[in-house]
């Protein structure tokens, strides 16, 4: 039987992926494998490469700052109380714009892709040929 997900401030798994800060609220084995929702904080200049997902939508609502977001190959602009859409197939990267850190919320359906956030986070040190591993089997695909 399902039941309600109450994630009070601050409560999640957090991850460092690559200088990104994670906090999983909501992992897709709670909801049946139906989304997850992550809240990520990215420093100053930080930035997130292209990359697409084969099988996964993702709905980010920036929660502070400024983002700048190229999608698939066209320069967007995201800062507080903005939402981009962002379907399965579409190659996006991000990079905080803002001289401090900016954070978003991000939508995942279906669940299962903040898996990728959670092994990258385990990583002894930086590997690039293991990233591109985990990623494959996270559906994620870099674009290079």
């Amino acid at each position: 039987m399902e039941k309600p997900i109450l994630k009070l401030r601050g409560q999640g798994e957090i991850w460092n992926v690559l200088g990104e800060k994670i906090i999983c609220k909501v992992r897709g084995e709670e909801t049946f494998g139906r989304f997850a929702v992550v809240e990520e904080t990215s420093p100053v200049n930080s930035s997130v490469p292209v990359h697409f997902h084969n099988e996964t939508d993702e709905i980010i609502y920036i929660l502070a700052g400024k983002y700048e977001m190229n999608i698939d190959g066209e320069t967007v602009f995201a800062e507080k109380g903005e939402m981009v859409v962002i379907p399965r197939k579409t190659r996006h990267g991000f990079r905080n714009l803002s001289d401090t850190e900016s954070k978003m919320l991000a939508i995942i359906t279906p669940g299962g892709f903040e898996n990728f956030f959670a092994e990258v986070s385990r990583l002894d040190e930086f590997n690039f040929e293991k990233i591109i591993e985990i990623g494959k089997r996270n559906d994620l695909e870099l674009v290079i």
